[in-house]
């Protein structure tokens, strides 16, 4: 399936431009079988959530694992020996 590309050169597009622009985009949606579930886009958010937590403080040095983080972030419990005012700081 080709792609149709529109050019919308310089200034400010037509409404027929962005009107086709978006037909194009609605039907890629429905191509790739649309947008998820209510349901899973929690669960996707969530998880995004997580993983962003967990990368962020593993690059100022934090040792927890991810399930540790995911632990930490749905319960607010710390796993390990250490505190969880020492996770924070």
């Amino acid at each position: 399936m080709t792609r149709r590309r529109i050019n919308f050169g310089r200034g400010r597009p037509s409404r027929v431009q962005v009107y086709a622009r978006l037909d194009t985009a609605l039907s890629d949606l429905k191509r790739l079988g649309g947008l998820p579930t209510p349901r899973e886009s929690k669960a996707i958010w969530r998880d995004i959530w997580q993983l962003e937590a967990h990368h962020s403080t593993a690059l100022e040095g934090n040792t927890l694992i991810l399930r540790e983080v995911k632990t930490l972030l749905e319960s607010g419990k710390a796993v390990g020996a250490k505190e969880l005012r020492q996770y924070l700081g």
